[in-house]
């Protein structure tokens, strides 16, 4: 079964190495998905075909997210996503195990930048970048700049071989470097990263304990 091949990317950041956590294995037969608030569920492999999302522009949302990690709005309907292999971060699906959202943050002292290195996010989303041009699914990625609540960002776009895309932003607010990832189907990946972009911050007023 594969993890979420965005996942290695962000979990690595609290290490030296920063080495993706993609594992090969056998990709389901079928999608896991749940109406409840919460689900278990795996990862579907990105070579299965995904449903595309019905987002809507004026869809209901919640606030989600952790004074760790910040707050972003994403719809009312998507439900918590657990990956059995790794714990500490935030997930939400929308109930495919395809398209997926995740949310990280780290300190200067997680990640344990080495001498010579300044801590800030460009070093981080370099570190992102690279390991990810060490990986053979990748059929395209490229880096650009923008901005995330007014803060700059680095921008790592990645479109894989099996044509899932998987997007990172990396933005620095004080002393910690946050990223917000998603990876999944074009549709919802462009509704998601510009939602990511204009509601990212560190006020958790209305956000949903789940």
């Amino acid at each position: 079964m594969k993890q979420s091949y965005l996942l290695g990317a962000v979990l690595v950041l609290t290490s030296l190495t920063l080495v993706s956590c993609a594992k090969s294995g056998q990709k389901p037969d079928q999608s896991s998905s749940s109406t409840s608030s919460s689900a278990q569920v795996k990862k579907k492999s990105s070579n299965s075909s995904s449903k595309k999302s019905k987002n809507k522009t004026n869809q209901e949302t919640k606030r989600v997210g952790s004074p760790e990690f910040g707050y972003i709005d994403i719809p009312s309907k998507w439900i918590k996503f657990f990956d059995a292999e790794v714990e500490g971060l935030i997930q939400y699906t929308d109930g495919s195990a395809y398209n997926i959202v995740t949310m990280n943050a780290v300190s200067k002292a997680e990640a344990e930048v080495s001498d010579g290195e300044t801590f800030n996010a460009e070093t981080i989303a370099q570190h992102v970048a690279y390991n990810w041009s060490q990986k053979d699914n990748i059929e395209k990625m490229w880096g650009s700049k923008s901005t995330v609540s007014g803060i700059e960002a680095f921008q790592i776009n990645i479109i894989l071989k099996s044509g899932q895309l998987a997007n990172t932003l990396v933005f620095q607010k004080d002393d910690k470097v946050y990223i917000l990832s998603f990876e999944g189907d074009e549709e919802t990946l462009d509704d998601f990263i510009t939602n990511m972009k204009d509601t990212w911050s560190l006020d958790g007023k209305g956000a949903v304990s789940e």
